[in-house]
């Protein structure tokens, strides 16, 4: 886990288990079995590099996802890496290695909380990323609500309404930007 101390779990799991078992059995062994967010397991190598993703959710059939790629698919071997992220948000990294591949105990019970090393951190105690940077919180809130002078091709249908929108006064000019038309009542 990415964290200013060492945080760890050891999980014994199927090897043949669906992606989405180790996704839970996390969330479980950290105690964040609460938590709600999106998630994906990442192939990766000796420099913790992204390589082939498998998210929560398949953005098509013909993608892989957490229920449909195996802890196979994703640790093919001993010398396997993967990356698992939790919360886009706040970008919570856990690294992924096999201890050992072996066969199931047959008595055995997984996903199996095994070795638990240092305290979890709550899931909410990171502050999420990018938010402390103005002009990408700028950016975000442009695309949600652009400023009213980049409207301009909008158009409702109303031609009061869109020179509103659109910040064109029309005919209202002549009272000029700092008056209201209420600023006349009585006068007519």
């Amino acid at each position: 886990m990415d964290a200013t101390e060492d945080i760890f779990r050891d999980i014994e799991i199927d090897y043949h288990a669906p992606l989405m078992h180790l996704h839970l059995a996390t969330l479980d062994a950290f105690e964040w079995s609460d938590a709600h967010e999106m998630a994906s397991f990442y192939k990766s190598n000796e420099s913790w590099d992204r390589g082939d993703e498998y998210p929560l959710m398949a953005m098509s059939p013909d993608l892989p996802s957490m229920e449909t790629a195996t802890i196979k698919d994703l640790l093919p071997n001993e010398d396997s890496k993967g990356l698992y992220v939790y919360d886009y948000l706040r970008m919570w990294c856990f690294y992924v290695e096999p201890l050992a591949i072996s066969e199931p105990k047959e008595d055995g019970s997984y996903p199996s909380l095994v070795v638990e090393f240092g305290k979890a951190p709550d899931p909410m105690s990171k502050e999420p990323e990018g938010l402390d940077d103005p002009a990408l919180m700028d950016a975000l809130f442009d695309e949600v609500d652009p400023p009213l002078q980049t409207r301009g091709a909008e158009s409702t249908g109303d031609p009061e309404l869109d020179d509103y929108l659109n910040d064109d006064a029309g005919e209202d000019d002549a009272l000029g930007r700092d008056e209201n038309i209420d600023d006349y009542r009585g006068q007519f």
